[in-house]
């Protein structure tokens, strides 16, 4: 026990002590039973393993699938090196961390004072044990449910810690904070008027996209390479898990919806899901309905939190203070707690006030009754200071924060938040993780009741538009820092209230912005809630620079098209023109979408050219030319880039004429004016190494960005050795600044320019490392793309015509998912070659 390899003694180890103490009949009885806490070792010890682990699979990690460019075409996002190849400037804008290579083992610490349970525990064993035998053939699904405070988060991560042998490439956590879902409107608050579909079950419950996102970076994927949708994510993660020992365990479930898109396709993986419903809807699960504890065990829960001596002094207060709790697990550990911290109390002290709350203690008919007389103790210990605090941190909208949150929100400075947030900790309101911090579901209902019973209306409006001004002003300056300048641009927007900024440069801005990434898109959406209309536009415009580091990052359409909203409402042409050529760029280059990217540059073309704004006629013109490219009208996109370059020479904008140069460079190459467009580019080239103004990353994605482009004039020239060269260079560059899109698309090109010279062997060395980029990204076009060709270098040789034909038939198939005029044309090559 004292080396952590076992939670209770062993069974003759007791015997011994009760033989040596002399005891017998009911005596011995009850001393063996208080011995057996749990069955089973919590961490196993080699050779020890509950149930039996199998060897780990065979796999290659996540981490080593990538993802997708774009052909050398234009515009790849706002200000940046428009023109450029596959993800032109859309990496991210720190370097990212060393990736994973081992099984993540994300199960939190388990509970030590775990009580009862055995018949669920010895159930999820035995099913552990037919999955590691391989009788079932798809992922096993387990769903515990009953009401709030019954412990099935409690239960859940023990059960994982027993089973962990069994389940060799990892332990994947999600909290999907479904409780908290059933006050979604609170935090926005009367004030905030309807909310739409999405924000009115939106506070606490988390999307199913990003909890896939979660996932997929356990398994080692970085941010840059996390698709876009919903439905890409849930096939890539299936696609990773197929013959993966997963254990998957999404706590706190609010429905069918949330966890379905979550299932491994792996039949050696197990998914324990935790809800107050039984979701009913999910086919093929277990349920597990879990009850309240019987009072021996109740007693047997506060035994292991105070000690056997105090409960032993009071056996009366003891179970008086168990049925006050409803024998719910979360009531009796926090009323554990604060006996255990205040040696002094008696329990019978404790008893006496839980009875002061005796309407709230109703037991389970009430649901939560019991859960919140367990928390009004730890609250009315407060001091006024916290209590407030801890109320008005119910009004964050993410699943987690930092104390300088806590402080916009309590309306404090710095340092009484984090001593605040450390009181609440201490008192068991709130939990740590580093220098961060996060409510249970449970508690964060019961900060937010009392923030409506201990303060007017008027104090909880004016404590949320506090927090939510905070996050904006704080998100503005963090997206300025992306901005030519380092936030100093005179391009600034009317209206912008900058002054000096928190942040030292674009990377701790970065950081932060990721860090907050649950924060900051709620506050505006409740700013656009609000109709706080010139909020939402100075934050939307100053997130112009960052979107282009981030472009798959983030729903950048959706913020964008809130600052075209609020724009509108403001009745500011000019705002409302500069944010439809942002959205239009989102629309095509982050979602593919290009026609609805048109649309929006087409009026956002009419109504600079109404007011009179040469700057954002060139930017509508400049991202249209992206996107004729893309669909094969470069004869219109020489016409618009052009236009734009003049545009841009004529206000003195540099940077925005390198942008629309290069766009028009590549779109003089696809006419076939292959020495036009590489003199284009070199020049560009040269504007980015002299000094753009860019961040460090932006202008290495710029020159990147440009290479590729450069890459594709020497190709067409067939000066094949000059155009790999380009592309193993930029390639270089995308790599060290994590833009894996980017990189896929170097990957690929310098791939193709190695078979035209000849070398199959580094050719289909490249295109393979593309080929994984792309499924990781995934990208099921550039994927069908790189089979092909893979499948032409393949059948060169006679021995590899199966290879050939195998590839063939995989690029097939990725084409069935696509509906565009480029795939039902590869698709009728492909059918064609397979009938030869």
């Amino acid at each position: 026990m004292e080396r952590g390899r076992v939670r209770s003694p062993q069974r003759r180890t007791v015997a011994l002590l009760a033989d040596a103490l002399g005891l017998d009949g009911s005596e011995r009885s009850r001393f063996l039973g208080l011995a057996r806490t749990v069955r089973f070792p919590a961490t196993p010890p080699d050779g020890e393993a509950t149930v039996p682990g199998p060897e780990p699979s065979t796999r290659t990690n996540a981490a080593t699938a990538p993802a997708p460019p774009t052909d050398a075409v234009a515009g790849s996002s706002p200000g940046s090196a428009a023109g450029s190849s596959p993800g032109s400037a859309a990496g991210p804008a720190v370097p990212g961390e060393p990736l994973a290579r081992v099984g993540p083992g994300e199960l939190p610490a388990a509970v030590p004072d775990l009580a009862g349970r055995f018949g669920e525990l010895d159930a999820l064993r035995a099913l552990t044990a037919d999955i590691t035998a391989g009788r079932t053939d798809t992922a096993s699904l387990v769903v515990l449910h009953g009401p709030p405070g019954i412990g099935k988060t409690s239960l859940t991560v023990a059960a994982g810690h027993r089973l962990i042998p069994s389940f060799t490439d990892g332990q994947l956590f999600v909290d999907l904070s479904g409780a908290a879902a059933d006050f979604a409107a609170a935090a926005a608050g009367a004030e905030a008027g309807p909310a739409d579909s999405d924000g009115a079950r939106g506070h606490g419950r988390v999307d199913p996209a990003d909890a896939l996102a979660a996932l997929l970076r356990s398994l080692g994927l970085p941010d840059s390479r996390v698709p876009v949708s919903l439905a890409e994510r849930a096939g890539l993660f299936r696609t990773l898990t197929r013959d993966l020992r997963l254990l998957v365990v999404l706590d706190n479930a609010t429905d069918e919806a949330q966890v379905r898109p979550l299932l491994p396709a792996g039949r050696h993986c197990l998914v324990l899901v935790t809800s107050r419903r039984p979701l009913t809807g999910l086919a093929g699960a277990v349920r597990v309905a879990l009850g309240v504890l019987d009072p021996a065990e109740g007693r047997q829960m506060l035994t292991s939190i105070v000690g056997t001596d105090r409960v032993a002094a009071e056996p009366t207060a003891t179970e008086q203070l168990v049925r006050l709790c409803g024998r719910l697990p979360l009531a009796i550990r926090i009323a554990g707690n604060r006996l255990a911290t205040r040696p002094q109390w008696t329990v019978a002290h404790l008893v006496a006030q839980l009875r002061d709350q005796r309407r709230r203690l109703t037991v389970l008919t009430a649901g939560d009754l019991g859960v919140r007389a367990a928390f009004e103790v730890s609250y009315r210990q407060l001091d006024s200071g916290t209590a407030a605090a801890f109320r008005r941190a119910s009004l964050i909208p993410g699943a987690d924060f930092d104390a300088a949150l806590v402080a916009a929100a309590a309306g404090s400075d710095g340092e009484s938040a984090a001593q605040a947030a450390e009181d609440l900790v201490d008192a068991g309101l709130l939990l740590s993780l580093g220098d961060r911090y996060r409510f249970h579901d449970l508690v964060r209902l019961y900060a937010y009741e009392r923030m409506g019973g201990d303060e007017t209306p008027e104090q909880r409006t004016v404590a949320h538009d506090r927090m939510v001004g905070w996050l904006l002003r704080r998100t503005e300056h963090a997206g300025a820092m992306f901005e030519p300048g380092g936030g100093r641009s005179a391009g600034a927007h009317t209206g912008s209230t900058r002054t000096g900024s928190p942040f030292d440069d674009h990377r701790a801005a970065g950081a932060w912005l990721d860090r907050e990434s649950g924060n900051w898109p709620a506050a505006l959406r409740d700013a656009a809630r609000q109709g706080r209309h010139a909020d939402v536009v100075r934050v939307a415009r100053a997130l112009h620079w960052y979107s282009d580091a981030t472009s798959h990052r983030h729903s950048w359409d959706e913020i964008f098209s809130l600052g075209v909203t609020a724009a509108r409402a403001l009745g500011s042409a000019r705002d409302e023109a500069v944010l439809l050529n942002f959205l239009g760029w989102a629309r095509y280059y982050c979602r593919e979408r290009n026609s609805d990217g048109l649309a929006a540059l087409e009026h956002a073309l009419e109504l600079a050219r109404r007011i009179g704004d040469r700057r954002e006629e060139a930017w509508a013109l400049t991202y249209s030319a992206s996107i004729f490219v893309r669909s094969g009208r470069a004869g219109y996109a020489v016409d618009s880039s052009r236009q734009a370059v003049a545009l841009f020479r004529q206000v003195g904008y540099e940077l925005g004429e390198a942008c629309a140069a290069n766009v028009q460079g590549t779109a003089l190459a696809a006419l076939g004016r292959y020495a036009e467009a590489a003199d284009l580019h070199r020049d560009v080239l040269e504007f980015y190494r002299r000094g753009s103004g860019l961040s460090s990353t932006g202008a290495l994605i710029a020159q990147a960005s440009t290479m590729m482009c450069l890459g594709a004039d020497l190709a067409g020239e067939r000066l094949w050795h000059e155009a790999a060269g380009e592309y193993a260079r930029a390639r270089m560059l995308f790599q060290q600044c994590a833009a894996t899109f980017a990189e896929a698309g170097a990957a690929y090109r310098h791939g193709v320019t190695l078979r035209a010279l000849g070398d199959v062997e580094a050719a289909t060395e490249q295109l393979q490392q593309a080929l994984a980029l792309f499924v990781g990204v995934p990208s099921p076009w550039w994927e069908a793309r790189t089979l092909h060709v893979l499948a032409a270098l393949a059948g060169a040789d006679p021995v590899g015509a199966a290879d050939a034909r195998l590839l063939r038939r995989r690029a097939l198939d990725r084409c069935g998912e696509l509906d565009a005029p480029e795939a039902h044309s590869l698709r009728a090559t492909l059918l064609r070659e397979l009938a030869e």
